[in-house]
């Protein structure tokens, strides 16, 4: 029992209490009180938080039917199940009537003991379930509150990103995840939205008084566990993915638009890069012209150049001893096209489906987070407004294509 059941005996007879009141003794968890009067049990009612009435009807003064109908006049009262008890009103008028004013039972005496501790329990264990199930609605209220947490926690992220001018096309990434996280959440809300509308249906029923069945409750009460264990996985799987995508929050320094010479910023960004390599394995080849001027962002293109140097490394020439990356440029008075290539050990078809997805590596567990050819992407068809292609084969190596405008969109303010 999730605690005591309050149960209200009415009946001027004394002796009737007595008996009553000894006979619910017989069930655990019930606490009882008792009236003499119908003006005595409305001013308990008012001071106590009564479960359960056990309103006898003929009474003087104030009977049970009076008793009855100024309790469903008070919004503090209207709600507790009222079972009328009595000796001599036994016809079909006097039970309509009973049945009208909200009681739930309408028994005549002699009541068989058996009886009448069944309706009690039953009404007993009614409360303990609806005790449960408001439990249930505020674990449900508070895992949506974490939910929107989520989310806000994703929003703030994604703000954060776009006011970063170097990793503003990153926004793509926010939409990515955002996307990723729609299932788990978008299931949570449906889930709880549901569950929300049966709690409303079945207090509807508690409230109108209509028998309810052991095979309805228990049909609800395993619907609402499975609802629970739905967005607890779904609210699981979105705290994965918002962990995930703060990794890449982390603010970068605003590159600013210049004109520059873009084969001196290449040479400087792979010298920087290969003084790393001591043993200096990779033989590099830089074919761009001199001539070649951009409007655009130099830290961005080290960036995309630093990002493919890494990956040439790390996965074109695993396992070799020995590669050779080069790297070209052409350009008319609008576009230039920088290609990168590496003679390594090339990619699958199937690599080179999802080579951009977010968080998507073949190095699994081994230091990397699948995250620098998307950042290329975003960098390229974002920032620069060009666009990006890969072409490879397993064994012949990988040539990553780039075309952008020589003069880069200017950069949306936030």
């Amino acid at each position: 029992m999730t605690e005591e059941f309050l149960v209200l005996i009415v009946d001027d007879n004394v002796n009737n209490i007595f008996a009553l009141k000894l006979l619910l003794t017989k069930l655990p968890g019930i606490k009882i009180l008792e009236a003499s009067s119908g003006e005595d049990a409305l001013l308990l009612c008012i001071q106590h938080q009564v479960h359960l009435i056990l309103l006898d009807i003929q009474m003087p003064k104030m009977d049970g039917y009076e008793t009855a109908r100024h309790l469903q006049m008070m919004d503090r009262t209207r709600t507790i199940p009222i079972v009328f008890l009595t000796a001599h009103l036994r016809s079909e008028a006097f039970i309509q009537q009973g049945y009208a004013l909200g009681a739930v039972d309408y028994l005549t005496k002699p009541i068989d003991d058996n009886l009448l501790l069944n309706r009690v329990r039953h009404y007993q264990h009614l409360y303990d379930r609806e005790t449960n199930l408001r439990e249930k609605t505020n674990e449900l209220q508070n895992t949506t509150h974490q939910l929107q947490n989520t989310l806000d926690r994703l929003q703030q992220t994604q703000a954060q990103l776009i006011q970063s001018e170097k990793l503003a096309a990153l926004g793509r990434i926010v939409a990515v995840v955002a996307h990723e996280l729609n299932t788990p959440i978008g299931n949570c809300l449906t889930v709880a939205t549901t569950l929300d509308e049966k709690n409303q249906a079945f207090e509807t029923i508690i409230k109108s008084g209509e028998p309810l069945k052991r095979g309805q409750m228990l049909d609800y009460l395993a619907q609402t566990h499975e609802a629970m264990n739905m967005i607890a996985r779904g609210l699981g799987r979105a705290g994965e993915l918002v962990e995930n995508f703060k990794k890449i929050s982390v603010d970068q320094e605003s590159d600013e638009k210049k004109k520059f010479d873009l084969k001196t910023v290449i040479e400087t960004t792979i010298t920087l890069l290969s003084l790393n390599d001591k043993e200096s394995r990779w033989a590099i080849k830089i074919d761009v012209a001199p001539t070649i001027i951009l409007h655009s962002y130099p830290e961005t293109i080290e960036q995309i150049i630093a990002i493919l140097f890494d990956n040439a490394l790390t996965h074109g020439f695993e396992g070799k001893h020995q590669g050779l990356i080069h790297i070209t440029a052409q350009s008319n008075h609008h576009k230039l096209w920088l290609s990168f290539s590496d003679d390594g050990c090339g990619m699958s078809e199937e690599t080179l489906q999802r080579i951009f997805d977010p968080f998507f590596t073949t190095r699994l567990g081994k230091g990397n987070n699948g995250l620098g050819m998307s950042i290329c992407y975003n960098l390229i068809e974002g920032i620069l407004g060009g666009h990006i292609n890969v072409q490879s084969q397993l064994g012949a190596g990988t040539t990553v294509h780039i075309e952008i405008p020589l003069v880069a969109p200017e950069l949306a303010l936030s």
